[in-house]
């Protein structure tokens, strides 16, 4: 009899030692704060930049500006871009075009009147709207016509119209009295080397 009770002692005491070493070593675990962690589809936002390249003269009329599309740096590829030109104070979609593996396209364009063109990017899941710093295309004619508009204006503030091949200058031509030569939107005696605005400085 007294055996007996020294065995059930024996048994609940190795039963409470038992729980307790299960609840220490539990209890850290249990006790731990839950690292935060990134809820299923949020999708970390990328400022994108929407590049005007150049707005060269492509043919008579028309130009072929470029856009280049980037995120951090690098070019992004197989993203859809919309040139843009601005009327009535709106800007409004013209055409797009999507970027090669260097992140560039391009389109040509007729404008029918002078006007501010832009570069935009309509978004994706990963990346923010974004849109290009404006540019200027002005309407040209045809080559001899007398309303192709003004090409160049030199530095005496002598204006040059309707250039063209046919009446082509380079920079060793033109007298030092009439440097730098402002270009107006398009340079098609390529004076501009820098495509800065200016030729022969």
């Amino acid at each position: 009899m007294i055996i007996n009770q020294r065995i059930r002692s024996t048994t609940k005491v190795f039963a409470a030692t038992a729980i307790a070493s299960l609840a220490i070593a539990v209890a850290p675990v249990i006790s731990q704060p839950a690292h935060a962690t990134t809820p299923p589809g949020t999708v970390a936002k990328v400022i994108t930049k929407v590049v005007k390249v150049s707005a060269n003269k492509y043919g008579t009329r028309s130009y072929r500006p470029v856009g280049k599309l980037t995120a951090g740096g690098n070019p992004i590829k197989g993203k859809r871009i919309h040139l843009q030109k601005k009327a009535s104070g709106r800007w409004m979609s013209v055409t797009s075009c999507v970027t090669n593996r260097y992140g560039k396209c391009a389109v040509i364009v007729t404008p029918k009147v002078s006007r501010y063109y832009r570069w935009k990017f309509a978004g994706d899941a990963k990346r923010k709207v974004d849109v290009s710093a404006s540019f200027y295309l002005k309407k040209r004619g045809t080559s001899g016509g007398s309303g192709s508009g003004l090409d160049y204006t030199y530095g005496n503030g002598e204006k040059v119209y309707n250039a063209t091949s046919a009446n082509d200058r380079d920079c060793g031509e033109i007298p030092s009295s009439k440097k730098p030569v402002r270009v107006h939107g398009s340079d098609p005696w390529r004076l501009d080397a820098d495509n800065d605005g200016y030729g022969c400085e």
